[in-house]
């Protein structure tokens, strides 16, 4: 989202603060039921358990928190040359991926987003050389001269080899939707440490 007045900013704040969360939430777990129609048929036999036990959680009259772990290690772009390395959130009750369509589908419907075409990948980013500069690649020992594979781009091979299965955290209970500020913002007093700014926010149960 990309706000030109403060107003506008004001307006989607509130616009997220309005929003049926524990409705959402019933409809994500009912979404999550049906498997889509790509789904392969051993994925479908795989996630027949947890079918089972979304069904129940359509059942719960207060919606149960949603609890996601984080693993593994993809590339943005060819594994050979990319910039950016992210893990994936697992969420065993299926509801994630389709709560957070629903909300893109809310903010777009309502004029905060444009339409998407793209689908949807939430991600947690592990690694991002986008603005890693020449200096401080030569003065790591990164190499010479302008890197071939594009701006702070490399061959991530081997370390997907070696974190393809990794689990960076585990039992993550989300707490809220938030709206934040493009661009991580450095954290006083810890080094190397940098956060998104909050504006806005929603909790969930």
């Amino acid at each position: 989202m990309s706000f030109r007045s403060k107003e506008r900013l004001d307006a989607a704040i509130a616009f997220l603060q309005s929003l049926d969360i524990h409705r959402l939430l019933k409809e994500a777990a009912a979404s999550a039921i049906e498997p889509s129609d790509n789904r392969s048929v051993n994925s479908r036999a795989g996630a027949f358990l947890t079918n089972e036990k979304t069904k129940a959680l359509q059942g719960e009259e207060v919606a149960p928190p949603l609890v996601v772990s984080i693993t593994g290690l993809q590339p943005m772009h060819s594994p050979s040359s990319t910039s950016i390395l992210y893990a994936s959130p697992e969420d065993s009750s299926l509801r994630l991926q389709h709560f957070c369509l629903a909300l893109q589908t809310a903010f777009t419907d309502a004029g905060f987003l444009m339409p998407e075409t793209r689908s949807l990948l939430l991600h947690a980013t592990i690694v991002n050389t986008t603005y890693v500069t020449e200096r401080s690649k030569r003065t790591a020992g990164g190499g010479h001269g302008k890197q071939r594979n594009g701006r702070g781009g490399f061959d991530a091979t081997h370390v997907l080899e070696k974190f393809r299965e990794a689990t960076w955290a585990e039992g993550i209970r989300l707490e809220k939707v938030a709206i934040c500020e493009m661009g991580a913002r450095k954290v006083d007093g810890e080094e190397g440490s940098e956060e998104y700014l909050e504006v806005g926010s929603i909790e969930l149960p």
